[in-house]
């Protein structure tokens, strides 16, 4: 468990012995409930006298009992404040467990949580994610959410602090280059230091992409506007490697409600990654397709517009699949990736309004960028 990453989280969140005494508690909790933080860390105050389960409590006093690692869904319950002075509005409560010291880490979002399906994520198919009913998907999204605000605090205050020496290293390093003759073998690892300390800024500036990026309006934009100047970067590329792409008729404009500056970064991602698994498809009955679409549909009464890219590459296994989303998670080699391009466009679709998803199945995959048709 990181307890940087517990402490900077904009999630209440407190830390509990098998007891239910409350040991730690993260400033976003202190200050949602009313606690300070001495008075917390002296050990005396239980769950139990600041919350209450809507239903039968659980009982997690014996750690052999806990849920193993491995399993992806947190436990999570509704529960209400009974703490005088507070309203006895609903939170969800999610629980994970620490065993290498026997705690336990209860964090909070306000509002009720429906009653979760107790089928094992390995059970489920990824069509899931384009059930908009789908009871365990309010939880799947907040985790996710809450998981991006975190490390996005976390990442900025990383970045910033690596991009200093880095460019004291970029400087002299280029000094040390250019005062070298061509014939020098030491000219060589000079340009070897350049070329990695490049790399390095490249990843920092993933980083700060992260976790802001320029504000840009949201309005109304063509889809395939966006799709084509982005498409463009790539198409040398595509063709290269003797990928087919199917695109439905480009002269007929599309609209949505979004920031054409983030979009195109999403798009370059999905396209990107989708190239990535064509390359590696090596069986010669496969053909090599990238398939883009776009679907109207309703999503809580109001109407959408969803792209959908698809591969038909190598696909997700199935162990994978709920990590795809996660800061630095990359399954490319080393160089070629820093696992932040899925993360970095997760969070901007959820900006402006939308959300992406995605299902793979018999090596295809599709993700799904769905934004508002209207404000």
């Amino acid at each position: 468990m990181s307890y940087n990453f517990f402490e900077l989280s904009p999630v209440p969140g407190c830390i509990l012995d098998p007891s239910f005494r409350i040991k730690r508690a993260n400033s976003s909790f202190c200050k949602s409930f009313g606690f300070s933080k001495e008075g917390l860390e002296v050990g005396t105050t239980y769950w139990g006298e600041v919350f209450e389960f809507s239903g039968a409590a659980p009982d997690f006093s014996d750690p052999s009992l806990w849920p193993e690692p491995a399993v992806a869904d947190p436990p999570s319950y509704t529960i209400s404040v009974r703490k005088s002075g507070f309203s006895s509005r609903e939170y969800s409560v999610f629980f994970a467990f620490d065993f290498e010291n026997m705690q336990i880490l209860a964090y909070l979002e306000s509002g009720r949580i429906s009653e979760f399906s107790k089928v094992s994520r390995s059970a489920r198919t990824m069509r899931s994610y384009e059930n908009g009913n789908d009871p365990e998907k309010p939880a799947d999204s907040w985790v996710q959410k809450q998981k991006l605000e975190a490390i996005g605090t976390l990442s900025a205050g990383v970045a910033h602090e690596i991009n200093n020496p880095l460019m004291g290293v970029i400087n002299y390093a280029e000094l040390v280059f250019n005062g070298i003759e061509s014939g020098n073998p030491l000219r060589k690892y000079a340009g070897i230091i350049l070329q990695e300390s490049n790399r390095i800024s490249e990843i920092v500036k993933d980083m700060l992409t992260f976790t802001r990026l320029e504000k840009e309006e949201a309005r109304l934009h063509d889809l395939t506007a966006i799709f084509c100047s982005t498409f463009g970067l790539l198409k040398n590329g595509f063709r290269k490697s003797g990928i087919e792409v199917v695109v439905p008729p480009l002269d007929v404009p599309v609209y949505a409600v979004c920031s054409a500056g983030r979009l195109r970064q999403v798009y370059l991602n999905l396209l990107t990654n989708a190239k990535d698994a064509l390359d590696l498809q090596t069986d010669p009955t496969k053909p090599k397709l990238l398939t883009l679409e776009w679907i109207p549909l309703k999503k809580k009464g109001r109407p959408f517009l969803r792209t959908v890219v698809e591969d038909t590459g190598i696909g997700i296994p199935e162990e994978n699949r709920h990590k795809l989303f996660d800061p630095f998670y990359t399954t490319k080699e080393i160089g070629k990736g820093t696992g932040l391009g899925l993360t970095v466009s997760y969070n901007l679709v959820l900006e402006m309004g939308g959300e992406l998803s995605f299902q793979s199945e018999n090596g295809t995959t599709r993700f799904y960028v769905d934004l508002p048709e209207s404000f």
